[in-house]
């Protein structure tokens, strides 16, 4: 095993960026390059499956492997240490596990992981769902890790010009087709729909009279803020890991039952033992390659999320959502399943629905305004600030 004192910072071995679409063998490389080697360790593409919500704190869960390992106590402060601020996670070390925004769950899940010293990681999209800064520092360690390392993903996080990463291309290179521009409706004036003084709660809520033990859970507010949505336009929630996106779209559905969300784990969303049932427009399905008969959990990635869409797109009971908020959306979809997406939020922006959206993928978004007219809502600056499409 790697000594600690040279787990961060002490120059890595090599690196190796896998790079393919869907059904490419990502994610069976991995897991059989961690079956087969010893002293490996591997981040899957679910961050929660890391971490045990057992302990009350990130810093217990980040401690959790190394108990297992023996590891001396001094030695597993030394390693919390330096894994937290390598990945920014000093101010989440008190924090209730269960309270953290999917971009610091998956920086705890990374924590986890590379705190094991291990003398191959092995990493299943590391970077989804981080944001700009977070996804810099994630390849700083890589570089500076003393271990062998092995990324996959469907995209190329890692610059193909580096001389430090041996990029591998899986499957055949894919091309993404956006749809036609949609017009717009932002210069009318009823183009917008107005909502004031939100306010989303995450953490503490009320104790029920059976709860004896005192909460420990930190809560967490935003708002009251208001939000402007474009009529057959979409609206960037701009901020950080953590700023509040995910809160303060909950707090949105809560307000209009007009309002659909797709959560940012579509897995969340899952509640019927069949695709059909949960997405029993037959069109649909056929839009989005879906087999009525398998089970949701057995879909691939970009399979469950266009599922994930379809079901919240066409409402069982045939009302149509008018406000669609779409939390990180791209998490997961390689190039195929990003067209498919994108022909589906237009045809949601054609009928006159409009697109709250949630990504750090600056790809991303730049893909949304070809076809889209798209203003800004900057979190975590206390104002908002509009943009157009290019």
């Amino acid at each position: 095993m790697v000594n600690a004192d040279s787990c961060i910072g002490g120059g890595c071995v090599a690196i190796k960026q896998l790079v393919g679409p869907s059904g490419s063998g990502l994610t069976k490389y991995l897991t059989d390059l961690y079956e087969n080697t010893p002293g490996a360790v591997m981040l899957t593409s679910n961050p929660r499956a890391h971490i045990t919500y057992l302990r009350t704190t990130v810093e217990e869960e980040l401690a959790f492997g190394l108990e297992q390992r023996g590891v001396a106590v001094d030695e597993m402060r030394q390693r919390i240490e330096k894994v937290a601020r390598a990945l920014d996670l000093q101010d989440l070390l008190d924090r209730a596990p269960n309270q953290l925004s999917g971009g610091q769950t998956r920086r705890v899940a990374l924590g986890t992981v590379l705190i094991l010293d291990a003398p191959l990681v092995l990493l299943d999209d590391p970077f989804a769902g981080l944001d700009p800064t977070a996804r810099q520092q994630l390849a700083h360690v890589l570089h500076n890790l003393d271990a062998d390392v092995v990324v996959a993903g469907h995209h190329a996080w890692l610059s193909t010009n580096d001389p430090d990463v041996d990029t591998k291309l899986l499957g055949e290179e894919a091309i993404l087709h956006l749809p036609e521009k949609v017009p717009s409706s932002h210069h009318c004036d009823d183009s917008h729909l107005r909502f004031a003084d939100l306010v989303g709660n995450q953490g503490a809520g009320k104790r029920r009279w059976w709860q004896f033990r005192k909460s420990q859970a930190n809560r967490f507010v935003i708002g009251p803020v208001s939000l402007s949505i474009p009529r057959g336009g979409v609206l960037w929630l701009c901020g950080a890991n953590g700023a509040g996106k995910s809160t303060l779209m909950k707090a949105l559905v809560e307000r209009d039952k007009r309002i659909g969300l797709m959560l940012q784990d579509p897995i969340d969303q899952v509640i019927d033992s069949r695709v059909d049932h949960m997405v029993p427009d037959t069109q649909l399905r056929a839009q989005f390659n879906l087999d009525g008969e398998e089970h949701p959990e057995d879909l691939s990635q970009r399979a469950l999320r266009l599922a994930q869409f379809a079901s919240v797109f066409g409402a069982a009971n045939g009302q149509h959502v008018e406000v669609l908020c779409a939390d990180e959306p791209d998490v997961g979809l390689d190039v195929a399943g990003r067209t498919m997406l994108h022909e589906g939020f237009a045809s949601h922006l054609l009928r006159g629905g409009s697109i709250v959206l949630a990504c750090h993928d600056e790809n991303f978004i730049e893909e949304v305004r070809g076809y889209a007219h798209v203003e800004i809502f900057q979190l975590g600056t206390g104002s908002g600030s509009k943009g157009s499409s290019l």
